[in-house]
């Protein structure tokens, strides 16, 4: 049980925000009942993978602290949708705009970000790594059963992250709310590539650990 203690962290994240708003409830209120449901959606996520997690090391617990303050980070900034219902505006017209945030071509996103930002590589860098670290901790803690299944549940990752952002941009488009968001193929690809960095990362670590047993049992063995 003493696993559970990593819910701490998507509480403090989210604790430390609606103590802002509690100063002023009832002009915050739709906010407070937002991050409430964003809390929940993190904690049964949480819940449902620590009750497949075993922390049997102090290096465990270091890995199930990175992961717990990463996932919030990684929900904050790719699912997580506020808006004020007072500035819901209905209108159909702008669906015709949805396609200026969908981009279905492979690779023509990179080349125009690379082509129009100075800073394309760390934002290339940035979705690249944005999913290491989940596949890292799939493998680690036995989330999946294998590479194969590591990477897939990473593709299904960013793909439900890609189709949360489509339907936000709808919402934002019709209803004139939250913040406008885009859909890339391009996002999915990296991303993917990004999982198989982290499943790189794994078997790294392992030769790392071994070498460290090895070493070890060697030290003991002489003295």
């Amino acid at each position: 049980m003493k696993k559970y203690i990593l819910l701490v962290f998507p509480l403090i994240f989210y604790g430390q925000r609606l103590w802002v708003y509690f100063r002023d409830v009832f002009s915050y209120l739709p906010f407070i009942i937002q991050i409430l449901l964003h809390l929940a959606i993190i904690l049964v996520c949480m819940i449902f993978l620590l009750r497949r997690t075993r922390l049997k090391n102090v290096f465990d617990w270091f890995i199930g602290i990175c992961f717990s303050v990463y996932f919030c980070i990684l929900y904050y900034n790719t699912v997580e949708f506020m808006f004020f219902l007072e500035d819901a505006n209905y209108s159909l017209e702008n669906l015709k705009y949805i396609a200026h945030t969908v981009n279905l071509v492979p690779i023509k996103g990179i080349i125009d970000v690379l082509r129009y930002n100075p800073y394309a590589l760390f934002q290339i860098a940035g979705n690249v790594i944005m999913l290491t670290p989940l596949a890292f901790a799939m493998l680690y803690f036995k989330w999946a059963k294998s590479v194969k299944q590591a990477i897939l549940y990473s593709f299904f990752c960013t793909m439900g992250i890609e189709l949360v952002q489509f339907l936000q941009s709808i919402l934002g488009s019709v209803f004139g709310i939250g913040l406008g968001r885009s859909s890339d193929i391009d996002d999915v690809i990296l991303n993917t590539i990004g999982a198989i960095v982290g499943v790189g990362c794994y078997f790294l670590w392992r030769k790392i650990e071994k070498l460290f047993v090895q070493t070890r049992k060697k030290y003991t063995v002489s003295v």
